[in-house]
């Protein structure tokens, strides 16, 4: 995996493994089964809010950062819980998106373990590789359906370690360029990307940089809304982002690309 483009681009590009890539698309046309549920139905998955972020949850904010959507999030360590849930649900579609995304979660286990092996290899981490496959039980799979509009999703930074982008149903994903310039991002059937997020540029010293992206509607998206798929994955660290500080969505964009590591390292806090 060439994982130099971090440097570069601020993404790796990642050909799809033939298997995971079929069994992504048999998830997702679980988790579109599942969106067409009364909502009476789906909130019986519910098993969190937002800010433990598990399991069914749907936003409906206004205002000028709204996000209208819906999704579900789920570890390896919360999947007995929503199965059982999900059994409680009277259409079976909902025990057998859980039963996909079971799976799901173990095939992707090989492409992030590949990552954080060349990433540990290239700029010389120590335990890194250790430190994110010993977190497998608490990586984060969010399945999403916005409902539409002009912006699906604001620009923002990831804060955890890095980001698996696994789906999506229509282009308008975007990310910020070190040069300052809004580009179209490379995913299709065949080609997915990791990009970090803030704790993998504290992680790497500053030498990785929580890349800036964002995703645009389209007139497609605007009526019909848009399906996608991540998997937030996190490791083992010493500190972690403090809000209490100063909160990420009051930066600018790109605001970390240039800081100082000495700077950018009084963001955080010891865990």
């Amino acid at each position: 995996m060439d994982v130099t483009a971090l440097e570069a681009k601020g993404f790796v590009s990642v050909k799809y493994p033939r298997t995971l890539y079929h069994r992504v698309q048999q998830t997702m046309a679980s988790w579109e089964y599942f969106c067409e549920l009364p909502k009476e139905e789906k909130v019986k998955l519910a098993g969190g809010d937002r800010l433990h972020d598990f399991g069914y949850m749907i936003r409906k904010d206004k205002g000028p950062r709204a996000d209208r959507k819906e999704q579900l999030h789920v570890s390896e360590r919360q999947l007995a819980e929503l199965h059982k849930k999900a059994s409680t649900i009277s259409d079976r579609r909902a025990v057998s998106f859980i039963n996909d995304v079971g799976v799901l979660i173990r095939e992707s286990q090989e492409i992030v373990q590949e990552f954080a092996s060349d990433v540990a290899s290239m700029y010389q981490l120590d335990g890194f590789e250790r430190d994110v496959m010993s977190s497998k039980e608490r990586w984060t799979f969010r399945y999403l359906h916005y409902f539409g509009g002009d912006m699906l999703s604001h620009a923002h930074a990831d804060r955890g370690g890095f980001t698996l982008h696994l789906y999506e149903s229509d282009k308008g994903g975007e990310y910020l360029s070190f040069d300052g310039v809004w580009r179209s991002w490379p995913i299709n059937k065949r080609n997915t990307i990791i990009l970090p997020g803030m704790h993998m540029q504290h992680r790497s010293n500053g030498k990785i940089k929580a890349l800036w992206h964002r995703v645009r509607a389209n007139p497609q998206t605007i009526q019909k809304g848009r399906f996608a798929m991540v998997a937030f994955i996190d490791f083992l660290w010493t500190h972690k982002y403090d809000d209490s500080k100063r909160r990420l969505q009051d930066f600018e964009e790109g605001f970390n690309y240039d800081m100082p590591f000495t700077e950018f390292q009084k963001l955080f806090t010891p865990a």
